[in-house]
């Protein structure tokens, strides 16, 4: 492979016959270079294809405005509107984002925090996988005083700053509106319980049934990685037990809108034979037929928070008290799959 040639600031500043410096400075935009220099500088830099070297010049400045950001997969709506408002809030403080996907495995998010610390961001924004039961590996953060937030998925017991939903009320308030509609046999398909989401939506699962006297049925729930294919298997052993359930409450909208999908291929009604209900707000919410009743846990304000948890550490605000622990309310959205049958 051909070897890139890399164009310095020598190198412009022997083309115009300027000093290194001065060069430097026009590049920053410095107000003690007169704007002709300046923009001869920058027209030149521009003709030689030059590039600056952000590293060394962290190195310089001790900072480098950039920081990390680890999440399962862009693709997962949520994300999507979490990481738009970490775009915006981010370059409100004159930060850039870089992004790196687990693809919610360990060993993917192992080898990201890794590069990240190695790259000198000055900051960690991150969303667990769905398989991280602890946070060992996000140590070299922690005991070089880098500022780490965690916002959505939290590793258990992880002592430092995040940014989560009230996955706890969402929970309870999906399976009370299904009880309120007139459900008693109501199903649960949850993420894998090593992750502190759907623990907490279980737990409100079956605080909801318990308020209401209302059996907590282990053969209903069903525990999965929440993929379509996934939700898919579950729908198809479902729909075939008997008897059937009259609600389920799905952990996300994903698996919501497979079972109901699966449920029209069987001829099974929604909502008039078993109520559905999903978790975030996705897009197809609102566009599956009938449209999904599902839990809002907004995204893009919590990417708007950790960003502004993160950068308020990396400036050591000391007159700003930073909440260690930020819980967003979470709200039901109440649509078509959960509406009862006038007569």
């Amino acid at each position: 492979m051909k070897e890139r040639n890399k164009i310095t600031i020598y190198d412009i500043a022997q083309a115009l016959n300027l000093s290194a410096s001065t060069v430097s400075r026009a590049l920053q935009n410095n107000p003690l270079i007169n704007d002709e220099t300046r923009e001869k500088v920058q027209k030149m830099a521009a003709e030689m294809g030059y590039v600056p070297n952000w590293i060394a010049s962290s190195l310089r400045k001790k900072r480098s405005n950039i920081l990390g950001l680890i999440v399962p997969r862009t693709s997962m709506y949520f994300q999507s509107t979490a990481i738009s408002g970490i775009q915006h809030e981010a370059h409100k403080y004159g930060f850039s984002i870089m992004i790196g996907q687990s693809d919610e495995t360990v060993a993917m998010e192992k080898e990201l925090v890794h590069t990240f610390f190695s790259l000198r961001v000055d900051g960690l924004l991150a969303v667990a996988s769905m398989f991280t039961t602890n946070y060992e590996h996000f140590s070299p953060f922690i005991k070089n005083n880098i500022p780490l937030v965690f916002y959505d998925r939290v590793p258990n017991e992880f002592p430092g700053y995040s940014i989560t939903g009230d996955d706890f009320t969402g929970g309870f308030l999906a399976t009370e509106h299904l009880i309120k509609q007139g459900c008693k046999r109501i199903a649960h398909f949850s993420g894998v319980l090593t992750c502190n989401l759907y623990q907490q939506r279980l737990a409100g699962y079956k605080a909801a049934l318990t308020k209401y006297n209302i059996p907590f049925d282990d053969s209903l729930l069903y525990i999965h990685n929440l993929t379509t294919d996934a939700a898919t298997a579950a729908a198809q052993q479902l729909l075939t037990s008997t008897p059937l359930p009259d609600g389920l409450f799905s952990a996300n909208d994903t698996s919501a809108v497979a079972f109901i999908q699966e449920s029209r291929r069987r001829q099974i009604n929604i909502p008039g034979q078993i109520k559905v209900v999903g978790y975030s707000n996705d897009l197809s919410s609102r566009i599956i037929t009938p449209s999904l009743t599902t839990i809002e846990q907004s995204g893009y304000k919590m990417g708007q928070k950790a960003v502004e948890t993160v950068i308020q550490l990396i400036n050591q605000d000391e007159t700003v008290k930073v909440t260690k622990n930020f819980v967003f309310p979470v709200e039901l959205i109440n649509r078509e799959s959960t509406q009862v049958s006038v007569k």
